[in-house]
Order: structure tokens, then sequence, then C-alpha cells
């Protein structure tokens, strides 16, 4: 017994969110619901999860467009890093660029920092600042799991051309907080296919490259 996970890709962008759960206590948290919150709230009622948390795990529109419809149907807190708080306070002026339409932001309820963890039922997870691709960006840590948002993903990393996003630093963060993981760890990105740290640190281009 312990720690369970399942992912659905959702909306225009393709983002996954996350839900993760105890499996002796079916306590668990949701990560990123960015879209299609029935179709997430369905998939966690069939594992039998009582959802207690939302985390995010950093702020552009595709990651929390859809969150503060979430929160308010859940009745549950939201958390995330404090540096991500002038992205989210964007999202509608971001939605509109796209056609796309929001009706409020979550109300952040807390702020995760480097090194607090998250606990649900018998399961803990180790908040992780990962920032490059946004300045607040978390990963978060657990049994044999890392879920990375958009810090690195099969193959690749995360966009460095947006504001607040730096490739100098997203590099910094993978070296120092990713691929000081084992190679066996899972790596759960938010677009895309899973992947592992092993293979990224053999395999991924950028992770190649002498900076």
């Amino acid at each position: 017994m312990g720690m369970k996970w399942d992912s659905l890709t959702v909306g225009a962008f393709g983002m996954n969110a996350y839900i993760v759960w105890c499996e002796k206590t079916k306590a668990g948290i949701l990560i990123d619901p960015g879209d299609e919150i029935d179709a997430i709230l369905e998939r966690a009622s069939a594992h039998g999860v009582r959802l207690e948390r939302i985390v995010i795990t950093h702020a552009h529109i595709d990651h929390v467009l859809h969150a503060h419809e979430a929160q308010t149907r859940l009745k549950i807190p939201v958390y995330m890093h404090r540096d991500d708080e002038p992205i989210l306070k964007r999202v509608p002026q971001q939605a509109a660029m796209f056609g796309l339409e929001v009706s409020s932001v979550p109300k952040i309820d807390g702020y995760l920092a480097d090194g607090d963890r998250i606990r649900f039922g018998e399961v803990e997870l180790t908040v992780r600042h990962t920032p490059g691709h946004s300045p607040g960006a978390i990963s978060l840590i657990g049994e044999g799991v890392a879920i990375v948002g958009d810090v690195l993903f099969l193959g690749s990393i995360g966009r460095t051309d947006l504001p607040g996003a730096s490739f100098e630093v997203l590099m910094r963060s993978i070296r120092e907080q990713l691929l000081t993981l084992p190679d066996t760890v899972r790596v759960l990105p938010g677009h895309g296919d899973t992947t592992t740290i092993g293979f990224e640190r053999l395999n991924n281009p950028f992770l190649q490259m002498d900076i």
C-alpha cells in the first residue's frame, strides 16, 4: 500500500492533470486542474479518491484555466509557489488572447516553498522549487515519481521564451533539483508521455549541452 496516481490529458493545450492519492486511505490531491473538470472529478470518483487540496505546479493558463471551477466545486484549498502570483493575476488577459473565457482565477489559500511537504493519508510529497519555465514553478517528489509541470519533458525541456522565464535558471533547476534524483524515478510531465530521470540524463539533447 502506498501512493497511486492517474492522469488525464485535458483542454486545447493537451495538458496533463494528475490525481495522486494514498492507496490505503483514499485521501488525495489534484494537481493542475486546467480544464475538463467534469472528467477529472469523474475519474477521481471512479478511483474512490477523496480530494483534499489542489496543487498548482505553475500558473500558466493551460494549468489553471479552470482551477477556480475545481476549487468551487470541491470546496478545498489551493496551493502554489508565491513567485507565480503575478502570472496567475494575468490569466484572464492571457485567456482573452487565445479566445478563451475564464470567470475567475482560484483563490490561493497557501504558498508552497522549497522543502515543504504535502501529506495526504499516509503519503507525502516533497516540494522542490524548480524555476526557469516560470519563476514559481515547483516539482513534487515522492515514492519513485517526480511530478514536474513544464520543467522537463520526454526529450525536451520547458519553454523559456515566456515572461519571467530563463533558460539558464531552468537548466540549473533541472540539474540541481531533478538530475540529483535516482535514475529510476519516473517523471510525470505537464504535457506528453512519462519518462525517467535516467532516460533523460542519457538521451535528452538539452541535458547533453555543456553550459
